[in-house]
């Protein structure tokens, strides 16, 4: 997808100091910022108004630099990318450009907002559950919008993927029973493909299918799986994805998979 945004972000949570007085470090931080960051970081949205109004600024805005990283951002500009369900954009940190990027996965009309989701997915009532506990409004997107019937065969189909997701990562199917598992993923690629989703379960499911022939030395689809679940990371990640290069290398030889045989 094409790259939208390029953000380095305003500060990051690694400058800490005190671990016992977030609050006042946090101040000392922004204090510390040109006015303009300063008057950028006090304008974003507080979803808990009240004490510690930096810290709650961060919780409200906050992004952490990669999946699995425990220090987060603040990136004005994304920030104020409001949430959909059905996003048309997704965000993901890059480490070689140390920047946020937001990309495009889905055809972008002229003055159509730009969109990203704050959660993880599943059927309506659990998103908008989610969205109202963590960030404090009521999802009125796309897809918590449909009419009622739409909505309910929607659900059904988002609770499915839920029980396929779970069954594919069991490593016993995995290894005694591949075919059914591979089974699995197709039915929820399926699924996936009916509800348009464009995000990074989609390079996540190719790489499952990845593993389970990995795990069963089929090298030919081990290419073919990297091939698409690398395609599916370069369109949310961009061309420079850490994840996309790994998954290059699979594609040149498939056998290098770490579990392979």
């Amino acid at each position: 997808g094409t790259c939208i945004i390029s953000e380095p972000p305003l500060f990051t949570t690694d400058a800490l100091e005190d671990p016992n007085n977030i609050e006042k470090d946090l101040g000392r931080i922004v204090r510390s910022l040109p006015k303009e960051g300063q008057r950028a970081f006090l304008s974003l949205h507080n979803n808990n108004p009240g004490s510690d109004p930096f810290s709650n600024i961060i919780r409200s805005n906050g992004y952490p630099l990669g999946p699995s990283s425990d220090v987060g951002g603040i990136f004005p500009l994304v920030a104020r990318i409001n949430h959909s369900c059905l996003p048309n954009a997704q965000h993901a940190w890059s480490d070689k450009h140390q920047k946020m990027l937001v990309h495009a996965v889905r055809n972008i009309e002229p003055g159509c907002e730009l969109t990203l989701s704050y959660i993880a997915g599943g059927p309506s009532t659990e998103r908008r559950k989610n969205i109202k506990t963590y960030f404090g409004f009521d999802c009125a997107c796309e897809l918590c919008s449909l009419a009622p019937e739409a909505r309910k065969v929607s659900d059904e189909r988002l609770q499915k993927a839920q029980k396929l997701d779970e069954a594919i990562g069991d490593p016993k199917r995995v290894r005694y029973t591949p075919d059914r598992a591979l089974a699995d993923c197709r039915e929820l690629l399926s699924i996936y493909e009916s509800e348009q989703v464009m995000d990074l379960r989609l390079p996540r499911l190719y790489y499952d299918a990845l593993q389970i022939c990995g795990m069963h030395s089929d090298q030919a689809r081990v290419c073919v799986f990297a091939q698409r679940s690398r395609d599916a990371r370069i369109l949310c990640e961009g061309k420079d994805s850490s994840e996309a290069a790994a998954l290059e290398k699979l594609v040149s030889k498939p056998s290098s998979f770490e579990n392979f045989g």
